[in-house]
């Protein structure tokens, strides 16, 4: 496959490249890659690329994390543009490191915000809808959140306060293709999560699916904390939160017609250690099962031998490294989405409380189900 153009040469991590791809119908696509720190922490994620598709209308798919406008426009006009003509901007997920500084770009470009049928949901604020939810005074998106109120203090709250006066001028849909573009729902990772084809031939294709490494699947009980702001159509059943949804999501673009063999552009590690990392959709989606699978079935071993904590299982399954800082954190998050699913499967026995112990039933059911979610070779 090709490699894009590198028009201005960066660190070996992709930070401070542009690189530029023309299809083969000569529609320009620039990648506009983005510091991707927060709160002093460096996620090792690499930026987050952020894309600028140039045709009838000039479109930016993500904004990247706040604290970037300038580098951003400086990357705009290196490539002779700037945000004056900039049409619209599509938000892949409501994620800070992709809308973070989403509202200084509508507010120095004027474009119009094409975003999720549910983004508006998130975004805004929902004080009187209150049971269930730990934090009902924060956002949608963050109704559920686990993170010290230090830390929120500190890095989120300006986020949440500029982001809930966006307008969304555009819902997408999936049968309602604009501009070129086609839309795939791929709610798991985070639930407005969406992947964006362009003219049959790439895909962006955001958080969803990511080179040597996978996004953290979000917890399937925010479902119940969130279920009463989110719009009717959504209510009935859980379609957007955990990682079942997540791995239905991989099979879906994995599997589908028109992603399944595209070339993906991601939001991270398009260009990591000194070199491009382009692939096929279907090829790292099966990948990325495969690593759950095998997640689940450390888990269930180690969970074994008797009742356990899910501290006890991120000990034994991740690294020192892994668990520094909110590592720790982020590390039993992940454990207790696939605990969601395990138990779902009867695998696993667990109250489903932080603090409460895992004793494995003996079964595998779930490494046979998620198995079937594989796409075909």
């Amino acid at each position: 496959m090709n490699e894009p153009e590198v028009i201005v040469p960066g660190r070996a991590n992709g930070e401070g490249m542009i690189i530029r791809y023309r299809t083969r119908g000569g529609t320009e696509v620039f990648g506009l890659p983005l510091p991707n720190i927060h709160g002093n922490q460096s996620w090792d994620l690499g930026p987050t690329w952020c894309y600028l598709v140039t045709g009838p209308k000039t479109i930016l798919i993500d904004a990247g994390r706040m604290g970037n406008i300038g580098i951003l426009e400086r990357h705009l006009r290196t490539i002779g543009k700037g945000f004056a003509g900039i049409d619209a901007v599509i938000v892949t997920h409501g994620h800070e490191d992709h809308d973070g500084q989403l509202a200084e770009v509508i507010a120095e470009s004027g474009a119009e915000l094409w975003a999720h049928p549910i983004y508006r949901d998130l975004i805004s604020y929902h004080p009187d809808v209150t049971e269930g939810a730990p934090h009902p005074e924060y956002p949608g998106s963050c109704r559920a959140c686990t993170m010290p109120f230090t830390y929120v203090q500190g890095n989120c709250l300006p986020y949440h306060r500029k982001r809930s006066g966006l307008r969304v001028d555009r819902i997408v849909r999936e049968d309602s293709p604009m501009n070129g573009f086609g839309f795939l729902f791929t709610p798991g990772h985070s639930p407005d999560s969406m992947c964006i084809t362009l003219e049959g031939e790439i895909v962006f294709t955001g958080d969803t699916v990511l080179p040597g490494i996978t996004p953290h699947p979000s917890m399937a009980r925010t479902f119940e904390v969130n279920r009463l702001i989110l719009p009717e159509e959504y209510r009935g059943q859980n379609q957007l939160y955990g990682l079942m949804n997540y791995i239905r999501s991989l099979r879906k673009v994995g599997s589908s017609e028109y992603t399944a063999s595209l070339l993906a552009f991601p939001a991270h590690r398009l260009f990591w250690e000194g070199r491009f990392n382009l692939y096929r959709t279907k090829d790292r989606v099966r990948e990325i099962i495969q690593f759950h699978l095998d997640r689940f079935r450390a888990i269930l071993e180690i969970a074994s031998g008797g009742p356990v904590s899910i501290e006890y299982i991120c000990e034994r399954h991740f690294t020192a490294a892994q668990l520094e800082g909110f590592g720790r954190l982020l590390a039993r998050n992940e454990v207790m989405a696939h605990l969601e699913v395990l138990k779902s499967y009867g695998d696993v026995t667990w109250d489903g409380r932080p603090e409460g112990s895992v004793q494995s039933s003996g079964s595998f059911r779930t490494l046979e189900a998620i198995a079937d979610f594989m796409p075909p070779l």
